[in-house]
């Protein structure tokens, strides 16, 4: 995983274990990162990771999951997130404040097999996270 000029960090989240923050300000529409691919394997393949590689999967075909690589795999989901990505580039959705955390909507990029309880504790939350599937 590849971020622009590395200005973010990974630190400790309120939203769900570790996230990545911002170590400057962004104006709405900048590119903050670009991600690389991570190596993508299939269904069977998945039991042989390890319990880290496992949580950071995301499901991109029927048989295929990428594994997300740091400081990718720290991106929490947020109902009202910061961030949206196109062509995997991490564009800022509004300004974004040193230190404000980085997030993205799961629903708009994820392919969930099972939907899974929200934590992002923003106003109009949905309470869940579906996904695209």
């Amino acid at each position: 995983m590849f971020f622009m000029n590395y200005f973010v960090e990974i630190k400790n989240s309120k939203i769900n274990g570790k996230g990545l923050f911002s170590l400057k300000d962004f104006s709405k529409g900048e590119e903050i990162y670009v991600l690389k691919k991570g190596r993508i394997i299939t269904a069977k393949e998945i039991e042989n990771l390890s319990d880290l590689e496992k949580l950071h999967l995301d499901k991109i075909g029927d048989d295929q999951f990428e594994i997300i690589e740091e400081p990718g795999c720290y991106i929490n989901h947020s109902c009202n997130s910061n961030v949206e990505e196109k062509n995997r580039k991490g564009i800022a959705l509004r300004t974004i404040k040193k230190g404000e955390e980085i997030t993205i909507d799961y629903e708009k990029i994820a392919y969930l097999e099972e939907s899974f309880e929200c934590h992002c504790g923003v106003e109009k939350c949905r309470k869940s996270v579906k996904g695209k599937v």
